[in-house]
């Protein structure tokens, strides 16, 4: 048995339609207790009509810098963006021009900040913020999203510091992932953090994009004997139209593996307690 309680938390709500259906069946047939809302998002006003008649989801700001066009005034950020008006298109490309110096702080406090405003202007209550790719965890930049969550008052930040398990050494791409995932947990362990709530652990990283039911139910074992824990995931409907199809991620096996019934008696079995990002802050 484990005392752990679990939010189990959905990246990218506004990033399409098909999207954010998943998520919110993944919510309302299956375990996923809270979500982050790209306020860039293309189908952002869309999320925030399915936030609106589902008040028993939690949600954050998934802040974005890659992939998307800004919420800024794109002449007040040129640093941030390329020559088609939006950001790098994956995180490799931000990082490499961030650690050059190639990017603004400010712009980045700029955008960071018109996102969160844009959100809580559609009468969203923001539990958290989290960062899409996990870019909040650069440095300066952690520093930058910790200033904002205490200008707005919201009580946590993600921390997505994954431990490593023997299992993934036997995955295929293993190895290249558990470097990443070093890497990610560098950033983690320099980053300031006292500045916000956050979950105890965290995990999801690893299989991220690729949270078949199999693999779900290996995380789950693993999970710590208590203390909060926070999982990520993916969900979403199946879009033969999706502009993020290079992506790969298994939206609707994602969505299958969290409503599946295997997955629920296990978490009961375990005794394992499903919590919002809201619950960090009572």
């Amino acid at each position: 048995m484990t005392g752990c309680k679990l939010i189990v938390h959905a990246d990218d709500l506004g990033l399409s339609e098909k999207v954010n259906e998943g998520i919110v069946r993944a919510h309302l047939e299956g375990i996923v207790t809270s979500s982050s809302l790209m306020a860039n998002g293309a189908a952002f006003e869309h999320a925030v009509r399915l936030i609106r008649s589902t008040p028993t989801l939690d949600v954050g700001v998934h802040l974005t810098l890659t992939g998307e066009a800004p919420v800024s005034t794109p002449a007040d950020i040129p640093s941030l963006l390329n020559q088609d008006g939006h950001f790098n298109d994956h995180a490799n490309a931000f990082v490499k021009r961030y650690l050059l110096r190639k990017i603004s702080l400010e712009a980045i406090r700029k955008e960071l900040d018109a996102q969160i405003c844009k959100t809580m202007d559609h009468g969203i209550a923001i539990s958290h913020l989290d960062g899409h790719q996990h870019i909040h965890m650069l440095p300066g930049i952690r520093r930058i999203v910790g200033e904002l969550a205490k200008q707005y008052a919201i009580p946590s930040i993600r921390y997505p510091r994954e431990r490593p398990h023997p299992y993934m050494l036997l995955e295929r791409h293993g190895i290249g992932r558990l470097v990443q995932l070093l890497a990610l947990n560098t950033f983690c362990t320099i980053a300031r953090t006292a500045d916000a709530q956050r979950p105890d652990t965290f995990v999801g990283f690893f299989f991220g994009g690729n949270l078949t039911e199999e693999n779900l139910i290996k995380v789950l074992k693993h999970l710590p004997s208590n203390g909060i824990c926070e999982l990520m995931c993916h969900p979403g409907l199946q879009d033969a139209d999706s502009r993020y199809k290079h992506w790969g991620y298994p939206w609707e096996r994602e969505l299958d593996a969290l409503t599946s019934q295997n997955v629920k008696t296990l978490l009961q079995r375990r005794g394992v307690e499903l919590i919002p990002y809201s619950a960090l802050a009572h």
